[in-house]
């Protein structure tokens, strides 16, 4: 199946800031980030990321990462 595109990309508060253009991004995010203030959201979200398959479910896991990052205070765009 082909990589998940997150359009537009989401811009997260970082040094430097960072960008998320697909869910390996996200996914990559979620692994490295070790201060979140809601962890077993964090959690939930990627096992959402890494379990998506069809197009629905990648849509779906794209909208779940973009709402925790929200949550957080991340998001920038």
């Amino acid at each position: 199946m082909a990589p998940y595109a997150i359009d537009p990309p989401l811009q997260l508060a970082g040094n430097p800031d960072v960008f998320i253009r697909s869910l390996d991004d996200a996914v990559a995010f979620l692994k490295e980030c070790t201060n979140a203030r809601r962890p077993m959201s964090q959690r939930s979200v990627l096992r959402r990321l890494e379990g998506a398959n069809s197009p629905a479910e990648q849509k779906d896991a794209a909208d779940a990462f973009r709402f925790w990052a929200e949550g957080e205070g991340l998001l920038i765009t």
